[in-house]
């Protein structure tokens, strides 16, 4: 059963933190034995023991009657705590070891399980507080790191995980594991260079970790590196043939290159081991698509749909795919489904809008495209629709208001750019030493876009090596105003 499934995996993991354990040489934990050795400190060893043997169901019994003669054992605690994890019962585990902490808060052991356990179970947040405590108690175990700077990229803190994850691989250098999760961490953060070195990293201590070539294959793509991503998939599957999430990036990478029979007969290997593959059967479509067949394409999106009604792009890549297939009818309504599926999804607003305005329904084309502008409304491309639309409906005003906006964004995207190439411009003539051309294009930048604070840091800086530091000072300043506000 899944659950059972579930328990195995829960107890293997547990496993590999007990062997990390004792391959750090952090050994056993234990108790202060007194000279009489009493008798709930005879019980505590046996139930270690007989957690070592990997008799869970013996150690917990026997650990509870520890417990039972002496509440107060933080260890025997802890102890029952990893092996009611190691059974699956997340849920007492979490109970035991939040004792342990309570009875000694400067247990690094039991704050560290008590975070695993935590993440375990998906409570990342929860998860925090003891695995920050256990970095603090013991700010030299890697382990604890690692499971922290895991949890932070979990909770959305991914600075703080790469932060986290580097510590982690600093101090265990030989981890392929720590090095994958810094690479994840990194691809989360769109660092996609720095990710690749992280993932190599892992591969050269374990060759064999199949999830780190898989991870390194999708941040090759993410470079647009497509036939070293091809080759680093292929590699992967030569040891595992039938592994799914390979197949699937592989096949991104196959369309990448623009390879779309090999991606089309990847997809369909992925879809014979899984027939329910929802993604599998939207990449196939996509596959299909870039190869002009639109109706293969369009039978395949509509296999995602049926398999995961939730899949928005599904529904959107069947609307553009019928509307080659001049069907406007059916791909509105692929469009109102992609919009169910995501409401805040702009381009099918924005779609919607447009084929409605060309089905003659001007009021619901201009309803579509003021939702698409409300998501969106740094698009110029969405203003000029709906002003289009609203010079059909006869609302001149309107429709002037919509173009001029429309118009304004263009220049400033084009000042933007053109404010960008003035910057590099400055910044070579710097390199050269010609200051003062140097300074013309740096201001011309600052002209160009008032909005980019680093034309304006670097015309400070250069205003302050040229001696001209009242100027500069204000310069620096506006780019220390402008730093964190600045439109995306």
């Amino acid at each position: 059963s899944v659950n059972k499934v579930m328990k195995l995996r829960i107890a293997r993991i547990i496993e590999l933190i007990w062997l990390i354990w004792l391959g750090a040489g952090v050994g056993m934990p234990g108790i202060e034995v007194s000279a009489q050795g009493r008798e709930e400190d005879r019980l505590y060893r046996e139930g270690l023991a007989r957690q070592q043997s990997g008799d869970d169901e013996a150690a917990i019994e026997i650990l509870r009657r520890a417990i039972a003669a002496r509440p107060d054992q933080a260890a025997a605690h802890s102890a029952l705590g990893y092996s009611l994890g190691r059974r699956g019962d997340l849920a007492g585990a979490i109970s035991e070891l939040r004792t342990a902490t309570r009875i000694d808060p400067q247990f690094h052991e039991a704050a560290f399980r008590l975070g695993v356990m935590l993440w375990l179970r998906g409570e990342y947040r929860a998860a925090l507080e003891p695995l920050r405590t256990a970095v603090r108690l013991r700010p030299g175990h890697p382990e604890s790191s690692f499971y922290l700077g895991q949890t932070l990229r979990q909770t959305g803190e991914i600075g703080a995980a790469i932060d986290e994850l580097r510590r982690a691989a600093r101090l265990g250098p030989r981890s392929a594991e720590i090095h994958r999760a810094l690479g994840l961490a990194l691809s989360a953060n769109e660092e996609f260079e720095a990710a690749v070195v992280a993932l190599r990293r892992a591969l050269a201590i374990d060759p064999t970790l199949l999830a780190a070539r898989n991870d390194l294959g999708l941040a090759l793509i993410q470079l647009r590196r497509a036939d070293e991503a091809i080759s680093t998939l292929r590699e992967a599957l030569a040891s595992a043939p039938d592994d799914r999430p390979t197949l699937h990036n592989l096949g991104l990478a196959l369309m990448q290159k623009a390879d779309y029979t090999a991606a089309i007969a990847t997809y369909r290997r992925l879809l014979e081991l899984a027939p329910d593959d929802a993604e599998g059967h939207y990449n196939l479509g996509l596959a299909h698509k870039y190869r002009d067949d639109f109706e293969a394409a369009a039978n395949a999106f509509r296999r995602a749909i049926s398999l995961q009604p939730g899949l928005p792009e599904a529904h959107y890549s069947l609307a553009v795919t019928l509307l080659q297939q001049a069907q406007p009818a059916q791909a509105i309504e692929a469009l109102r489904g992609a919009i169910v599926a995501k409401s805040d999804f702009a381009e099918a607003h924005y779609l919607l809008g447009t084929t409605l305005q060309q089905q003659g329904d001007l009021a619901g084309a201009v309803a579509a495209l003021r939702t698409a502008i409300a998501l969106a409304p740094q698009s110029p491309p969405y203003h000029n629709a709906l002003g289009a639309a609203l010079r059909q409906q006869g609302d001149l005003a309107g429709a002037r208001v919509s173009l001029a906006e429309a118009a304004r964004l263009n220049k400033l995207k084009s000042d933007r750019q053109a404010a960008l190439f003035a910057l590099n411009a400055g910044l070579k003539l710097l390199r050269e030493g010609k200051s003062a051309a140097a300074i013309e294009r740096l201001t011309a930048a600052t002209r160009l876009d008032p909005t980019n604070p680093e034309a304006h840091r670097q015309l400070g800086l250069a205003l302050r090596r040229a001696g001209r530091l009242r100027e500069a000072a204000a310069s620096l300043q506006q780019a220390d105003q402008l730093a964190p506000r600045r439109e995306q």
